[in-house]
């Protein structure tokens, strides 16, 4: 995915230049709230409806074979679907948070540490977490500097508009900060972007 936003780069160099900080340090700082809200932004299966599109399924397979649910069936082989439902719910359950967990990957490749809930932290699959679908590295060339992270983690439509969110919503943060005399002091600046660690 590609996302890029020219007013947000603009809104960095005013930051560095009226907080009296580098361009990199101000890139870091939003970098960090980016991936935060785009981490909350991303949507989630929700519990509630795991468990009922689990038991809703009308055909589920078990040793190759298919059970139609609203039938009957001897009491060990319906113990033995209503075991594998179990199973799905408990898999879905801990795997329900991995798209909000890309972000959070791509935060702690770069060193950055985003607050993100317990179940997001936790989510993976029998097969992992998947680190490998995310990639984030700091990029210079000469005194330019960015960041670049690329996620592949698109099976959740969610993602790509998460962090376009994210992004239009630190430029309008900025464009009100600005309306509202933010950047005329040190102190209002540093109450405002307090991940710059002004003094």
């Amino acid at each position: 995915m590609s996302v890029a936003n020219l007013g947000l780069m603009r809104a960095f160099d005013e930051i560095a230049r009226t907080a009296g900080v580098t361009y990199e340090a101000v890139v870091k700082s939003e970098t960090q709230k980016i991936l935060e809200a785009a981490s909350k932004n991303t949507i989630a299966a929700k519990v509630k409806l795991i468990a009922e599109n689990a038991n809703a399924k009308p055909v589920r397979t078990l040793n190759g074979k298919r059970y139609f649910m609203k039938n009957r069936y001897p009491d060990a082989l319906w113990k033995a679907l209503q075991a594998q439902i179990t199973a799905s719910i408990k898999r879905r359950k801990e795997a329900r948070g991995l798209s909000k967990k890309s972000w959070l990957q791509a935060a702690e490749k770069l060193n950055l540490t985003i607050s993100v809930p317990a179940y997001v932290s936790s989510a993976t699959t029998p097969g992992g977490d998947y680190p490998e679908n995310v990639e984030a590295s700091e990029e210079r060339n000469g005194s330019d500097f960015g960041i670049r992270i690329k996620n592949a983690r698109t099976y959740s439509s969610s993602v790509f508009d998460a962090i376009r969110k994210a992004m239009n919503g630190r430029e309008k943060f900025f464009r009100e900060n600005m309306k509202a005399g933010v950047f005329k002091s040190i102190e209002t600046i540093a109450a405002k972007y307090p991940g710059l660690n002004l003094k």
